[in-house]
């Protein structure tokens, strides 16, 4: 495979994490359309977005089977047709249970978009060099993220947000040709003589450390995507009064700190040839920034702002923590063990963001205010990731070597 080709693959791929990044970002920006045109309340919002991620999440177990034995290329592909028919319902609900079948397609043609290059890059390239390029291809992904904030705002602003919804299923089926042109599946491993596919991955789960990292993974994307993907515009709204395009704003620095992150820890990791110490400092600052935000009453609105980009800053270690656990599976096993680890963690976002919803709504029933609401919402974010961090300090840095 030539460095061309190669370079076809990744730009080709990362088009489809964009929008990836995009669909689980968009819903905070039209909060109050989708409450005025769906006559929704937190809950049911809370609800869209974990439609989206536990659809995500259950779908990594025929995505792992799939990369193992029909190869990226079509998983990748195929799969997106699902977003561009979930985004089209989505883009013409009138009811909460429209929408939220929208979402849950949606988050099922998003599936491998990560997954998929991530195991073409663990097949492809030497362990040293998969922390680094993983964590590229995520910041690549994240710039969907961007396009998710104050653009995705302007778009609204002037063609609304059912004709946007309908742009961007457009734009989905045309990626998923030009993936489908350009991707190139890597030559497959042949499983050992009695291996199954659920076998293995039990096999997987009693390796040592691999407990402490799940746990990690069920947390480490869990309150800055969360965040990211429902309230920070809901709490610059109503905390600190900031209109459609200031919401959009504050969305897009939070996003461009997840970039950061995404660009730097993976070369760090590297760099240091230590993935276990980058998602465990990372993780407990992240924690600190939330605990910040929580415990310090309204904050002015630059302190604010500056805490939840730091949050954002240290948040997105995922791909360095897949580097991680990738040091423990045998090659076989490579896609069923990657999305495995992503399901753990697509499935713990999906239960912040539903869990979270339900907060919100019965904190606002019980008469507190906006302001002490997201403190609470703050607080339980930075409390499930110290908790985690502090389990997964336990897990081994790498395999002991026979």
């Amino acid at each position: 495979m030539t460095s061309k080709s190669r370079a076809a693959i990744f730009a080709a791929a990362a088009l489809g994490y964009m929008l990836s990044q995009f669909f689980r970002s968009f819903l905070t920006v039209i909060y109050d359309d989708l409450v005025r045109d769906l006559g929704i309340g937190p809950a049911e919002f809370g609800a869209l977005g974990s439609a989206w991620f536990f659809a995500f999440s259950l779908s990594q177990f025929p995505v792992g089977i799939a990369l193992d034995r029909v190869g990226p290329r079509l998983t990748i592909a195929f799969s997106l047709l699902f977003a561009v028919a979930g985004a089209w319902l989505f883009s013409a609900a009138t009811t909460p249970f429209t929408a939220l079948v929208g979402m849950a397609l949606i988050g099922i043609g998003c599936a491998p978009q990560l997954m998929g290059p991530l195991y073409f890059f663990a097949k492809t390239e030497p362990p040293q060099r998969f922390a680094a390029i993983g964590s590229v291809f995520l910041a690549c992904g994240l710039i969907g993220g961007l396009v998710a904030a104050s653009p995705l705002a302007l778009l609204v602003k002037a063609i609304g947000w059912r004709a946007s919804m309908q742009v961007f299923a457009v734009i989905s089926l045309i990626v998923a040709a030009l993936i489908y042109a350009v991707f190139r599946d890597p030559p497959k491993e042949k499983a050992p003589e009695g291996g199954s596919l659920f076998g293995d991955v039990a096999t997987l789960l009693k390796a040592p450390g691999m407990v402490p990292i799940l746990v990690m993974a069920f947390a480490i994307s869990a309150p800055v995507f969360t965040e990211r993907s429902l309230w920070i515009g809901p709490y610059f709204g109503e905390v600190h009064g900031l209109d459609l395009i200031g919401r959009g704003n504050a969305v897009l620095l939070l996003a461009l700190a997840m970039t950061a992150s995404a660009i730097f820890s993976g070369p760090i990791a590297s760099l240091i040839n230590d993935p276990k110490r980058v998602v465990l400092v990372a993780n407990l600052l992240c924690a600190a920034m939330f605990l910040l935000l929580g415990f310090w009453p309204a904050p002015p609105l630059p302190i604010a702002l500056a805490l939840m980009a730091l949050a954002g800053l240290f948040g997105v270690s995922y791909a360095v923590l897949i580097a991680h656990g990738r040091l423990f599976m045998p090659p076989h096993v490579l896609g069923r063990g990657i999305t495995f680890i992503n399901f753990v963690s697509i499935g713990g976002t999906g239960v912040a963001q539903l869990l979270s919803g339900h907060a919100v709504e019965a904190m606002r029933a019980k008469g507190m205010s906006p302001a002490a609401t997201y403190d609470n919402l703050h607080i339980a974010f930075g409390l499930l990731l110290l908790v985690s961090a502090l389990i997964y300090a336990r897990a081994p840095a790498r395999p002991k070597t026979p």
